[in-house]
């Protein structure tokens, strides 16, 4: 969730990089180095941060926004940290590949090393604090799960227990670096013995069979491209010796044609890509894979060069291409983290053009995406709309604009605490929208005021609140006890209508059960408008079952005939 408070979100992303690269990398306090890059990772981040805050719209939501904003921050670390710690270790010399590999899986070793700490640790106290709620003490989880503090806290400690094994334990890094390796010189012919097989597949097959499946084809084809090129690059220098080649001739052929064939891979990545947003047009989400798939395609030019070119040493200029593709991961980073590649712009810009050209109709237009995924200017498109004649001429079509608008997470919840009932969800505007059936009373003022609570619980009745007429209510007396118990029917979905039967127990009205008029029962006999005007016009009764329930002493149970239909 994004921290609305802006020292909050700036304290969280500069309390969480600086230290780590700080401890990563340090030698000695008086290395002029260490302190100029902290320096230049502060402006870095802290112009990132600024731009995300920005873009922040204030709702409660896991979306894209903040999940890819972290995810850079990683990305740009874990890309341009080893060169920072390769500087600091040899501030004079040329920075040679074989340094970056080493502390690449250095890094990469801590980081598995502190998930597994964290899983261990976070198993171990939900393991305490479930024991003890066992006997009724929930001070334990209480303290675990539901206080910031200590969270923060314990991640903090679960790191530092990394770092430190991993800065005081070489020989443990080496010893797991070494067992990695040759797992992954295992996994690669067979990798590579798919990636020739499936490309030899396809002039037998044909392309048109992944036309279908565009989205998935894309994935799994850049999946596959950057895969390969990770274990290449993981097994790649971790030979004996700089000049001895780490298979035989044959496993290494499979492999080098492997990586001549990898740029198809990333080709057709890019025509599935392209193909699916000249349909779809952009979102945050595919400028994200457009700049991954480019990057892909960058990368398997690269190492299909990498064959071709004449060497006694295997795949010798992967040391400098990869030194090129970290800086060019590392600036992608930033761009598409600036107003230069923007990509809540470039996409919320491209839907609203094709909407107003016609190429998406009004219902098509995808109405979560702006509100969660495009930051501010989605949700200022969202406002846009409801000045659009076209879009608001459809009353339905009004309402889940209205909807979208004032919820707080695409899953439905409309206010940052669900406790609270939204300002637009309360008893006035509840009886002024929601029609009395004809000679029903108002039901009492205590049922008018439970209807929010019942929104936050997920009950879809917020139609009723959005939209005049849309729901109507009656009463009846259901259990022959003298009260009638109030029926809300809902039928801003013609489709989709239902009705609520709500009785109190306890000094609180609950939802006891719920009517659907899509079942076999009622479809064919009547639509959703004659249900309505019956309804309006008191034509609802209770009707007695004929079939009894079953007692047992002073136990009843309850029997449903299911068979009688």
């Amino acid at each position: 969730m994004i921290p609305h408070s802006s020292a909050l979100l700036y304290t969280q992303v500069l309390s969480g990089s600086l230290p780590l690269i700080f401890v990563l990398s340090v030698n000695t306090l008086r290395d002029k180095i260490l302190w100029k890059a902290l320096l230049a990772y502060t402006v870095i981040f802290v112009a990132m941060t600024t731009w995300v805050k920005w873009n922040d719209a204030g709702v409660k939501d896991y979306g894209s926004l903040i999940g890819t904003f972290y995810l850079a921050l990683f990305l740009m670390v874990f890309v341009t940290l080893p060169w920072l710690q390769a500087r600091i270790n040899n501030p004079s010399s040329p920075i040679d590949y074989s340094e970056l590999h080493g502390y690449i899986w250095k890094n990469t070793i801590t980081v598995v090393l502190t998930l597994l700490v964290s899983g261990l640790m976070w198993g171990i106290l939900s393991l305490g604090a479930g024991l003890f709620k066992l006997i009724g003490i929930d001070f334990f989880y209480e303290l675990f799960f539901r206080h910031e503090i200590f969270m923060y806290l314990a991640n903090a400690l679960i790191v530092a227990i990394g770092v430190l094994i991993s800065r005081t334990h070489p020989k443990l890094i080496i010893t797991v670096r070494n067992l990695l390796s040759l797992t992954v010189k295992g996994l690669l012919p067979l990798l590579s013995f798919f990636a020739l097989i499936f490309i030899f597949s396809l002039p037998f097959t044909g392309i048109e069979a992944l036309t279908d499946k565009w989205s998935s084809a894309t994935t799994l084809l850049t999946t596959m491209s950057l895969l390969l090129a990770l274990l290449v690059n993981a097994i790649y220098l971790s030979s004996d010796g700089i000049d001895k080649k780490p298979y035989p001739n044959l496993i290494r052929y499979i492999i080098n044609g492997s990586l001549l064939v990898l740029p198809i891979y990333a080709i057709l990545s890019t025509y599935y890509l392209g193909q699916r947003i000249v349909q779809y047009g952009w979102t945050p989400d595919r400028l994200r894979a457009s700049v991954i798939v480019g990057l892909s395609l960058c990368l398997t030019l690269a190492y299909a060069s990498a064959v071709v070119r004449k060497n006694n040493i295997w795949l010798h200029s992967l040391g400098s291409i990869n030194k090129k593709i970290m800086w060019l991961i590392a600036v992608a980073v930033v761009l598409c983290n600036s107003p230069i590649i923007d990509p809540y712009r470039i996409s919320v810009n491209d839907q609203m053009n094709r909407y107003s050209t016609g190429k998406v109709s009004p219902d098509d237009l995808d109405l979560v995406m702006l509100r969660f995924d495009s930051g501010r200017r989605g949700n200022d498109a969202l406002q846009a709309l409801r000045s659009d004649v076209k879009f608001v001429s459809d009353p339905r079509r009004k309402l889940k604009l209205e909807k979208t608008i004032i919820q707080t997470t695409r899953w439905g919840s409309y206010g940052d605490d669900d406790k609270k009932p939204y300002a637009a969800f309360t008893p006035e505007i509840a009886r002024k929208n929601i029609q009395l059936a004809a000679g029903t009373p108002s039901p009492e003022s205590t049922w008018w005021e439970s209807l929010p609570k019942d929104i936050s619980r997920g009950n879809n009745i917020s139609e009723c609140y959005l939209m005049a007429n849309a729901c109507v209510v009656t009463t009846l007396d259901l259990n022959n006890d003298g009260n009638k118990e109030p029926i809300l029917c809902n039928f801003s979905a013609p489709k989709e209508a239902f009705c609520q039967i709500y009785a109190q127990r306890a000094g609180k009205w609950h939802v006891v059960s719920r009517i659907n008029f899509d079942d076999d029962v009622t479809k064919d006999k009547l639509d959703s408008t004659k249900i309505k005007d019956a309804i309006l016009n008191g034509q609802l009764k209770a009707v007695p079952k004929e079939w009894s329930d079953i007692q047992i002493q002073d136990t009843t149970v309850h029997v449903s005939y299911y068979n009688l239909r």
